[in-house]
């Protein structure tokens, strides 16, 4: 038993992963109910984790982020059973991560890496052996999204770039995964691309400059061999803003309740009746993680979350990296980590989502950077 709860958050993620593999979101489904049903009864059941993880003041974030739904259901759409429901696994889904981050505790770090490792080059060795590209669209692998995709090819390059040793074998899987992102089509990968590229360089910055150059050389060859809809010519194309309509109706269905929002069950949500005949082919949605956090919430809780969120994002950027772990490149790759989810946040519902791959990513990486930085500053205080 307490294997699976050490290790639950890296089977969540992994479950996230099946929801996007074209074939498996019926069998992530039921995978996501059992994961869900087993930590809420083990939870009711086991005053350790209600005293070391519920009420620990280490995952003071997730508390506070848990009572903002718990205040707002209450007084604004109680009795409503859809945002009981995002209530409820929203809370299951924050303790899985803090229950993984205190029983793994040190290891933590090496332990989500070697995940990521394996996860990243398996889902990039298996795209490319059952779904080969054929340079006519843009390319998703074994997934049913593009952007799913890429998203995984960017953590898995940076993974690559940050902490592996320089060798033919992983300079062919930078170049892999690099393929990957411009076979896509998606430009905030490229983004991601060269925001890992930057970050990097930052930390060697005077004998990597070969390095850089011959990443930024590989994508503009793969530019002119990724077919018509690579990330790279799309980046280029008229339509940069092509989902300024997904927004600007993001904000049309904000101004009908700007107050209190649509609910917790209504994160991402678009107003139907407020779409114009000429826009019936636009991809519905706000692709966007701030305006959905504006539809679910309203200006007044939306005030409230955004203030704890930036609170403790400010904390974790301000804070000296090596408390985190003494190999400084591996924090770092972790920072690239949230930074690419927060960028992308603007094209993608990340943050705010249950059963997204890099929103849990990112809720999980951020669970350890603030259960680190309670811990050294009450070991601080204490000593004092």
């Amino acid at each position: 038993m307490n294997i699976i709860l050490k290790y639950l958050a890296f089977i969540f993620l992994i479950n996230s992963i099946l929801f996007g593999v074209i074939g498996f979101f019926q069998i992530a489904n039921i995978l996501f109910l059992v994961i869900m049903t087993f930590t809420s009864v083990f939870s009711i059941y086991s005053l350790k984790i209600l005293k070391n993880v519920t009420f620990n003041k280490s995952f003071q974030l997730f508390f506070l982020l848990n009572l903002l739904n718990i205040i707002y259901y209450l007084f604004i759409e109680f009795g409503d059973l859809e945002s009981l429901k995002y209530l409820v696994a929203r809370f299951i889904q924050f303790s899985i991560f803090s229950i993984t981050v205190y029983l793994l505790k040190d290891n933590f770090v090496n332990t989500l890496l070697i995940f990521l490792k394996y996860l990243t080059i398996g889902c990039l060795m298996f795209s490319f052996t059952f779904n080969f590209p054929d340079f006519t669209s843009r390319y998703q692998g074994i997934f049913h999204n593009p952007n799913e995709f890429s998203i995984l090819m960017v953590i898995g390059f940076a993974y690559i770039l940050f902490v592996e040793k320089k060798n033919i074998y992983n300079y062919l899987l930078l170049v892999l995964f690099l393929f990957g992102v411009v076979l896509s089509g998606s430009r905030s990968a490229i983004l991601g691309i060269f925001l890992s590229v930057i970050v990097y360089l930052f930390h060697h910055r005077s004998n990597n400059i070969i390095n850089t150059i011959l990443i930024l050389s590989s994508l503009l060859l793969f530019s002119f061999f990724g077919g018509q809809n690579n990330a790279l010519q799309r980046m280029f194309e008229l339509d940069l803003f092509n989902r300024k309509y997904e927004y600007l109706y993001a904000i049309e269905t904000f101004l009908q309740k700007p107050i209190f929002g649509y609910g917790l069950k209504n994160y991402a949500h678009i107003d139907f009746s407020l779409i114009q005949f000429d826009d019936v082919k636009i991809d519905f949605g706000a692709h966007n993680a701030y305006l959905s956090i504006l539809v679910q919430y309203g200006a007044f809780f939306s005030l409230i979350f955004f203030s704890i969120f930036i609170y403790y994002l400010i904390k974790i950027y301000k804070t000296k990296l090596d408390i985190f772990d003494k190999n400084i490149l591996k924090v770092k790759y972790l920072l690239f980590v949230i930074s690419y989810t927060l960028i992308n946040g603007l094209f993608e519902n990340t943050i705010i989502g249950i059963n997204f791959f890099q929103t849990n990513l990112f809720w999980l990486i951020i669970c350890y950077f603030t259960c680190v930085i309670y811990q050294k500053n009450e070991s601080r205080s204490i000593s004092h």
